[in-house]
């Protein structure tokens, strides 16, 4: 299926074209019952396509046990390792899926047709779950984080900046631009810009790119040094809460309109609405990342099959209606804001890409998001990128704090991340050499 850039465009002929999936056919020769594990707001996402799945495979019972994102992949990975425990499917978060794609504990998705589904995808995301010698896939996307730049419209227009988003985008379009903003939301001590001045800089890194196919780490990138300079004023003036962006302190001050802005990717849409600030309605606005940085994916999630599964039909029908169907995709996106990986979702059900969403003054996110989504490039990812990305936040910090230059601060989390992955490195070129793909 050929990839889709815009949304507007969409002809009644081609939704007619689409369409014939055959999502309303009734299987009763499935049967089983299957546990299905994973992390909030997972288990909303499946509860609202249940009753479609039900339709379709009346004989599968379905039994959803979650937990919070870490103790959910701590017991994943010793249930793997013990070959008994693990659910029938499980989600794997974005960040953690190059530590999976090798895994034999993982049943190969190509024995259950999953090639089947391969054009519905976006390489980017689709290729993150082939295994290092390429014969083998492990998972099935389920979501993309294409990455928005959250605002309090109400603050802004409270400090004579501009409200609308492209005007926004426009404003913001420079560093110069970004710190005008930051200085005329901010009070120091009452009212900040972002809940850290490091995160900027992190969102240069969102794809999850650090090593190139050589394992290089590779920081050294267009803009990164401007970008590294303008969060060093950020926090030297005082205009963000030294923070971490999911911490308590974090969401009251979203919720209150005392952090002004935040970036991650579109399912934090649905993190706003139910968990943060549920009464913020209007208050709230979306646009694309400032001072031109390119267009990245935050995270997203898959679903796996452990090998130790005995229903792998059961759980395969599962998988397959909730993630290759716009149907299940579409009905857990109108829950939660988890944009669909597939794309014959986009057009199946077009209001909810296109049409305004009330939370956000009118303004349809989603139309913004599904257009970052076709931009974005694949990348390389390896075992060491969650380790990586976890030295950006404290690089900076430790680095602003000791005075240092922006390239200063570049050198240490160079320093940093190639100390604190120097063993996984030895195990990802291992991988390699296990899949007969590394060159000395």
């Amino acid at each position: 299926m050929k990839r889709i850039v815009t949304l507007v465009l969409v002809t009644l002929m081609a939704l007619l074209s689409l369409s014939a999936f055959a999502e309303g056919t009734v299987n009763k020769d499935i049967s089983g019952y299957i546990e299905v594990g994973g992390w909030p707001s997972g288990d909303d996402a499946f509860k609202a396509a249940m009753a479609g799945f039900n339709e379709m495979y009346p004989n599968i019972e379905v039994e959803l046990v979650f937990t919070d994102t870490t103790a959910h992949h701590q017991a994943l990975q010793t249930s793997l390792a013990a070959g008994s425990g693990a659910p029938d499917v499980a989600m794997v978060e974005g960040a953690y899926i190059a530590q999976y794609k090798n895994s034999l504990a993982l049943t190969d998705l190509n024995t259950l047709g999953a090639q089947e589904y391969k054009d519905d995808f976006g390489p980017f995301k689709w290729n993150q779950a082939i295994s290092d010698d390429g014969k083998r896939m492990v998972a099935i996307p389920w979501d993309l984080g294409p990455t928005l730049y959250y605002y309090r419209s109400d603050v802004f227009e409270e400090v004579g900046l501009p409200t609308d988003p492209d005007e926004v985008t426009k404003l913001m379009s420079t560093w110069e631009g970004v710190l005008e903003v930051a200085e005329k939301v901010s009070i120091p001590g009452k009212r900040w810009f972002l809940p850290s001045a490091a995160y900027p800089y992190q969102w240069l890194f969102i794809n999850r790119d650090y090593f190139d196919e050589k394992l290089n780490l590779v920081l050294e990138r267009e803009g990164d040094i401007d970008c590294l300079n303008a969060c060093l004023e950020i926090r030297k003036n005082g205009w963000d809460m030294n923070v971490d962006m999911w911490s308590s302190e974090a969401y009251a001050a979203y919720e209150a309109g005392t952090c002004v802005s935040v970036a991650a990717g579109s399912w934090f849409s649905g993190f706003l609405k139910t968990d943060i600030d549920p009464d913020g309605a209007g208050h709230w606005r979306a646009t694309v990342l400032p001072a031109g940085m390119p267009a990245t994916n935050w995270g997203g999630s898959f679903l796996v099959i452990p090998e130790q599964s005995k229903e792998k039909e059961a759980a395969w029908a599962f998988l397959t209606y909730m993630l290759c169907t716009a149907k299940g995709q579409n009905d857990m996106f109108a829950a939660v804001d988890y944009f669909p990986a597939y794309e014959p979702a986009w057009t199946q059900a077009p209001e909810l890409y296109t049409d305004g969403d009330p939370y956000f003054g009118g303004q349809a996110p989603n139309a913004l998001a599904a257009k970052i989504a076709s931009e974005v490039p694949a990348v390389y990812n390896t075992i060491m990128d969650t380790t990586a990305e976890g030295y950006i936040y404290s690089a900076f910090n430790a680095g602003a704090e000791a005075g240092e230059t922006a390239e200063q601060i570049r050198e240490r989390l160079g320093k940093d991340i190639e100390v604190a992955c120097a063993e996984l490195k030895l195990q990802q070129i291992q991988n390699l050499k296990d899949a007969g793909v590394w060159q000395e």
